[in-house]
């Protein structure tokens, strides 16, 4: 039980996100005698007046240049604060925002309520308001950067930072706060101390040419520099994570912001090219993990994945991004100039959690996060040019040896010790021991262009230096090297019988070429699994056309044997997988915990155990397991293994904590793992249910695959919902649609022809946005039967040019097409007027996924819509309504308060609960906005009773029926 009347506890911080609110902007009802019209504040002010934010004398003056105190300050907050509810005394305001720490001078120190506020001190007053906990320059970097301040300086000297605020620039900076959006309180979890400084990012100048006066603060991690013609392109530059564990696996998305060097938008069709280095040598990647060199922006952003190396010492790193390739005006300053943005590597030691999920109900998905065995360098020759290469037999040089190796040789340029350049025919694997043979086997092994296994490189290579006329034996192929510094060895040529009977269409002569150095299907062992999945990896991709072509050939009979090879070697797989199950689980869940020293480098030896904990139930598990792969033999010595018997399909999380006493041989190794509860969070994919209803159908599927989406979605999960999704629908007439800076039809035809294809699976982000170019093709696709129904369905951030919007939406009204758009990830990071209205104008709808098991139910919803043609609410889950519920109790006043999801429209009252033995109290919360509900009472009015600790609370529609539930309990 708890007693309100003498309960004492500590907000939780409410974090609100309110509808935006803009300002109206009206003639004061009283001319301003002292302000005219035609001032630039004159706006403002006249708001702030009629807004009763601040008041006229008796004389109709405003006093524009009066000095503002902080209790003016503090009220002036809480009349505009849409997450303020208590009455506009001012002892009552300091009270409730001191409990969010936003430092108002006047909170603990009445004489202070009296003095004037600095314009520095105001920024960082807004800043911490708005949940940033900065400095003064970082707090005036940040209002530059929203637009309160506008100074075509943009430093912190221009700012004025320690002169007196006026009435005039509260008014100006308040304004144009309530312009940006919704003015809601957000708050600190503690004291300032410029916590957050590594978020913002402080332009070159900023501080002054000296550093005397004002000094950088030494722990922002997050500064570019540039010379200051560039601040009007280069807006911001946000690391996600500054601080990187130096393993070789840990990643940060850093994401650049622009402008035109003259300070204009960019529009969201265009793309530019940059070039992104590290000082370090860390890898830049995509979100496949493949290393790149050069990256495109999405409209006015540009934005690169880096991987920590792994390293035993900690080191800062400087990451550049330099345009390239730039042939227009507008980016003209930004030419040779590097924007830099600085992260950090610091080894430690890890409890690495990885996890497996089996269940017999849902075998066509692979759930897990199993971490993949590091893949190590070939040596690349050194003096080799990137150009043909002999190959000499046999292949690999010695059958005995674990390391597969070869002899190469090339005439090239080899300079010796002194400096000196001689030209010669260098072999590796030859007679001279300084060039002994190198490894192939981690290499990137290529037929033509397409990606082959080891097993398949090997037969060719022996195959045709079987058939060499030279002494010694020997064939030729290409070597280069990729973006990531792997060597890649091609084999080039396809044989002339082959190429004439397929009209030397490359891919199709490749898949006969290859198979022919396949065993009989009988014959095939999991050591060829890798062979087949490549060929097969290549039939999936051709065209109509080219599959025609294989068609042709042998009367069809290799199609047929290579889907006959795929099938063999699944089932191959399969009994493999089945036979490392441990008996007696019908279904599981795997959890996998190995020990990293710092550098990355796992503990294959360690004497101990770890309590693993899982959907309640806790194991102990011990570090001498071998997670073997039945592919490749590999695995991790050292890793412990704890099975459990539920699986939880969603978002659910996994812990784990060393049991004492450590390993005496890695106490000051594991030094900062002792005592250390490690958890992780772990999504299992769900499954959709069987379908409702059957309906014919043709649906088109048009998904975002711009650079913009790598912070939405890094891990693709859209891409393989999606392909879930086409399955599920099982349409008529399927249109994929893959959409970036231009549009690109990935299939078309029945759910089975489009699946054989690799459609999103192998999708990268880059480019510019244009889905309307993605909808107008898929427009083009549909069949003229108006027997079946007909949608698109449209995933993207919403981030695109609208100037075919009319022109498509017209389209779609004259074909009867339903288009139904989805966005994912944070509100911030989506343009939803474009997609809202693409959804309504065509009678589909907008639902918006915050993560992905969101998607997944917003794909649910969407099988149903269609196939069943039910109403199309945006509303994805009403169980999932109440996106946060809270009770507080704050020096003597009780708050309520409660978000719903923003789609759920048909929430007509919502009330609280308080069940008492002296009986029940209920209070109907008041709408603060469209979706939140709030109510604050005195301690006084509930003093009577003995409330439970659980509170519930209620939405109800219009009809009186209960939507959703939400028990909470008190926050302390």
């Amino acid at each position: 039980m708890v007693y309100v009347k003498k309960a004492l506890f500590s907000l939780l911080c409410l974090l609100l996100i309110l509808t935006v609110a803009t300002p109206t902007i009206t003639q004061a009802a009283t001319t301003i005698r002292d302000v005219p019209t035609s001032n630039t504040n004159y706006k403002a002010i006249s708001w702030a007046v009629d807004n009763d934010l601040m008041s006229l004398n008796s004389a109709n003056n405003f006093l524009p240049d009066e000095q503002v105190t902080d209790r003016e300050l503090v009220l002036m907050f809480a009349k505009l604060d849409r997450n303020y509810a208590l009455s506009y005394l001012d002892s009552v305001a300091y009270n409730f925002y001191s409990d969010f720490y936003v430092p108002f001078n006047g909170t603990h120190v009445n004489a202070n309520r009296t003095k004037a506020v600095t314009r520095g001190q105001f920024a960082r007053i807004y800043a911490a308001f708005k949940g940033l906990d900065l400095d003064e320059p970082q707090a005036v970097q940040y209002l530059y950067t929203n637009d309160l301040s506008i100074n075509p300086t943009k430093t912190f000297a221009s700012f004025n930072p320690s002169t007196a605020l006026t009435r005039s620039d509260v008014a100006m900076f308040l304004y144009r706060a309530v312009q940006n959006g919704s003015f809601a309180l957000q708050g600190l979890k503690q004291s300032v101390a410029g916590r957050d400084n590594a978020s913002i990012t402080l332009p070159h100048g900023f501080m002054g040419s000296s550093s005397t006066d004002f000094e950088e603060p030494t722990n922002n991690t997050n500064d570019f520099t540039g010379p200051e013609y560039v601040n009007n392109a280069l807006q911001s530059i946000v690391v996600e994570k500054p601080d990187l564990i130096a393993n070789d696996v840990d990643s940060t998305l850093i994401t650049v912001s622009l402008k035109a060097c003259n300070g204009d938008p960019i529009t969201d069709d265009k793309s530019y090219t940059f070039r992104v280095t590290s000082s370090y040598g860390a890898k830049i990647v995509d979100t496949s993990g493949e290393a790149v060199r050069n990256v495109q922006s999405d409209g006015s952003t540009v934005s690169a994945i880096v991987i920590a190396p792994a390293l035993t010492k900690s080191v800062r790193d400087t990451i550049s991004f330099e345009l390239v390739n730039n042939t227009e005006p507008a980016l003209k300053c930004l030419v040779g100039e590097k924007l830099n943005a600085q992260v950090r590597y610091s080894p430690q030691p890890e409890l690495r959690i990885d996890y497996q999920v089996y269940d017999p109900a849902n075998t066509d998905d692979d759930n897990g996060s199993v971490t993949p065995p590091y893949t190590p360098y070939e040596d690349l020759p050194e003096f080799f040019t990137e150009n043909i290469i002999d190959v000499y037999g046999p292949v690999p040089l010695d059958p005995d040896e674990d390391e597969k190796r070869f002899s190469i040789g090339q005439q090239t340029n080899v300079t010796d010790a002194l400096g000196n350049v001689q030209n010669m025919y260098l072999r590796y694997g030859g007679t001279d021991p300084k060039y002994p043979a190198l490894g192939y086997e981690d290499a990137i092994l290529q037929f033509e262009n397409y990606d082959i296994s080891v097993y398949l490189f090997e037969k060719i290579l022996n195959h045709r230096i079987d058939e060499s006329v030279t002494t010694p034996a020997k064939t030729e192929i290409m070597y280069m090297i990729s973006d990531d510094g792997r060597p890649i060895y091609r084999i080039q040529g396809i044989d002339d019988a082959i190429a004439s009977q397929v009209e030397n269409i490359n891919p199709v002569g490749s898949i006969i070429q290859l198979m022919s150095h396949m065993p009989e299907e009988k014959d095939l062992t999991l050591e060829h699994y890798d062979s087949v999945i490549k060929i097969y990896a290549i039939l999936t991709n051709l065209s109509n056309y080219d599959r025609t072509v294989l068609l042709k050939y042998q009367g069809g009979k290799l199609l047929g044997q290579v889907e006959a090879y795929k099938k063999r070697v699944d089932a191959l797989k399969e009994s493999a997988d089945a036979a490392s199950r441990p008996s007696g689980k019908d279904r599981y869940t795997k959890v996998m915990v190995t020990l990293v020293r710092p550098g990355g480098e796992p503990v294959t030896d360690y004497q101990g155990t770890v309590k693993i904990k899982f959907d309640g139930v806790e194991k102990t598990a011990s570090f001498v397991t071998n997670t073997s792969d039945p592919l490749n033999h590999t695995g991790n010595p050292g890793t412990a293994v704890a099975y459990f018997d539920s699986v939880i399909y969603g978002k659910s999380k996994v812990e784990a904590v060393l049991v004492n006493p450590i390993d005496p041989r890695y106490t000051t190794i594991l030094e900062g793992l002792k005592d250390k509860k490690v958890s992780k969070e772990i999504f299992t994919n769900p499954y959709f249910s069987k379908n409702s209803c059957t309906l014919t159908t043709e649906v088109a599927y048009v998904v975002d695959y711009s650079s913009s989406m790598k912070a939405a979605d890094p891990a693709n999960y859209r891409g393989k919902k999606m392909i879930e999704f086409i399955n599920q629908l099982k349409a008529k007439h399927n249109i994929v649609v893959e959409t970036n800076t231009t549009a690109t039809v990935l299939g078309e035809g029945t759910t089975e022809d489009v699946l054989k294809k690799d459609l999103y699976q192998a999708s990268k982000e880059k480019g510019a946005t244009d889905i309307l170019s993605g909808i107008d093709i898929a427009l083009t696709k549909f069949s003229n039967d108006t027997r079946t129904s007909k949608a698109i369905v449209v995933v993207s951030d919403g981030k695109t040019s609208k100037s075919k919007m009319t022109k498509i939406i017209n389209e779609a009204k004259k074909q009867n097409v339903k288009i139904y758009t989805v966005s994912m990830g944070k509100k911030s990071q989506v343009n939803d007027a474009t997609l809202i209205q693409l959804a309504t104008a065509t009678d589909g709808a907008y639902f918006h996924a915050l993560d992905n098991l969101q998607l997944h139910q917003v794909f649910q919803k969407l099988i149903d819509v269609i196939l069943c043609k039910t109403s199309s609410s945006s509303c994805i889950n009403p169980e999932d309504l109440f996106e946060e519920a809270v009770v507080s109790l704050r020096k003597g006043y009780i708050t309520m308060s409660a978000r719903i999801d923003g789609n759920c429209a048909n929430v007509d009252k919502m009330n609280v609960r308080f069940k008492s033995v002296s009986g029940d109290v209920q209070f109907d919360l008041q709408k603060r906005s469209d979706n939140v509900y709030m109510l604050t009472k005195t301690v006084q009015t509930m003093q009577d009773f003995k409330v439970n600790n659980e509170i519930e609370f209620v939405a109800y529609d219009k009809a009186g029926n209960i939507i959703a539930l939400k028990t909470v309990t008190i926050t302390n």
